[in-house]
């Protein structure tokens, strides 16, 4: 995985790649012209930092930009959603060029084609990777609003909260271009955590990942893990993601699926054990539940003397609505750590930080937790089907 996106920074003459500078590359790179190289490399930090989103808290932020970026994320107006998360992009991809620009003939120094950067690279991530979640906008910048030169004050907006969220952005970008690297990272990651905590957007269709060389299809993965298995692809999609991203000797543990909750001796559906000791019980729940069945987790989790529990939501459990802060802060105080997690977003993560042998990886993993799971016939099956025998 790091060997391919190395060879890609190279070819497309990143400036910290130090492989750069031999004729041919010379050659390859001064054949790209720059809107073209710009995207390029904007998707593969994109790529890159993506899976740091579900991780970054943005607490090491001004406040003003992690307020900023969560007023805008969360806020009415979905163009300055786009133009938001276009400008930290672009932030991270060449600090030569201003993330407040929108074309480039805006006649300011660091001029670039935001609209070009978006609909060739946010949108089509968009649609693979965040389910919708900015607005699910085929042509983000289609409107009046984005059809300015720059992102100020000269912007024609309503009264009210939209000139509020336009002093925002104008802000947050102005900050960033003013600040340093880890600054724009840091940002760019936390726009991308705030915006995984949005709801999916139920219209959104899956389309092909935008890594071309992976033979492995998107659609595969999601349409495995959506099927209804009572939860057992829930589980071997979550166990397969954290082989592949927790460090080299924690133990996953899966629950067998034949086997029932009572009679169990693991403590949750997936259990953790790291070198340093810590324990983690992992509750999966791939239908509705309630305050109590959370609670439920928690108690056993507690009578086994874990401390935290993780409790991973999937895709139909994902239209459950209780209040997670409040059972957070509940547990708390009993001593317990709880926390929530979206098996749909890991999943998200694990696609697209992966090149097509890591995908392939991921496939086997998961063929390999169904077999471990036990898991009924019905559901390899259905996994044979769904990926025509790759992990088999």
């Amino acid at each position: 995985m790091e060997g391919s996106a190395l060879f890609f920074m190279c070819r497309m003459g990143v400036r910290d790649c130090d492989c750069a500078g031999s004729t041919e590359q010379r050659c390859i790179v001064e054949k790209v012209s720059p809107s073209t190289k710009l995207r390029q490399v904007a998707q593969l930090r994109i790529q890159q930092l993506f899976g740091s989103a579900l991780t970054e808290t943005g607490e090491s932020l001004p406040s003003n930009v992690k307020n900023g970026i969560e007023r805008i994320i969360n806020g009415p107006h979905k163009t300055f959603r786009y133009m938001l998360i276009t400008g930290l992009l672009v932030a991270v991809s060449d600090s030569r060029l201003n993330p407040r620009c929108l074309q480039m003939n805006a006649g300011c120094e660091g001029a670039y084609d935001a609209r070009s950067l978006c609909q060739k690279v946010i949108v089509p991530f968009e649609k693979t990777f965040l389910q919708g979640r900015l607005g699910a906008s085929n042509e983000p910048f289609a409107n009046k609003t984005a059809r300015a030169d720059m992102i100020d004050e000269r912007i024609h907006v309503r009264k009210g909260i939209d000139t509020i969220l336009l002093e925002t952005i104008c802000d947050v970008l102005e900050s960033v271009r003013q600040g340093d690297t880890a600054l724009r990272k840091t940002a760019f990651v936390y726009a991308l955590s705030v915006v995984l905590k949005r709801p999916a957007n139920a219209a959104t269709v899956l389309e092909t990942a935008p890594i071309e060389s992976s033979l492995l299809d998107v659609n595969s993965f999601f349409s495995f893990f959506e099927a209804h298995t009572k939860g057992v692809s829930a589980v071997a999609v979550l166990a397969s993601f954290f082989r592949m991203f927790y460090e080299s000797g924690t133990k996953v543990k899966v629950h067998p699926a034949t086997e029932s909750g009572a009679s169990s001796k693991e403590v949750g559906d997936i259990d953790l054990e790291f070198k340093d000791g810590r324990r983690y019980a992992v509750e999966v729940k791939d239908k509705t539940y309630t305050s109590v069945d959370v609670s439920h987790a928690c108690e056993k989790a507690l009578a086994a003397g874990v401390r935290k529990v993780v409790f991973a939501v999937g895709h139909e459990a994902e239209k459950t609505r209780v209040s997670q802060s409040a059972l957070i802060e509940c547990w708390a105080e009993k001593g317990l750590e709880l926390s929530f997690l979206t098996i749909a977003d890991s999943l998200g993560v694990a696609l697209a930080v992966c090149d097509e042998g890591g995908r392939r990886e991921l496939a086997t993993n998961i063929y390999e937790t169904l077999v471990e799971m036990n898991a009924p016939d019905e559901v390899r099956n259905l996994f044979q089907k769904t990926f025509q025998g790759t992990a088999a």
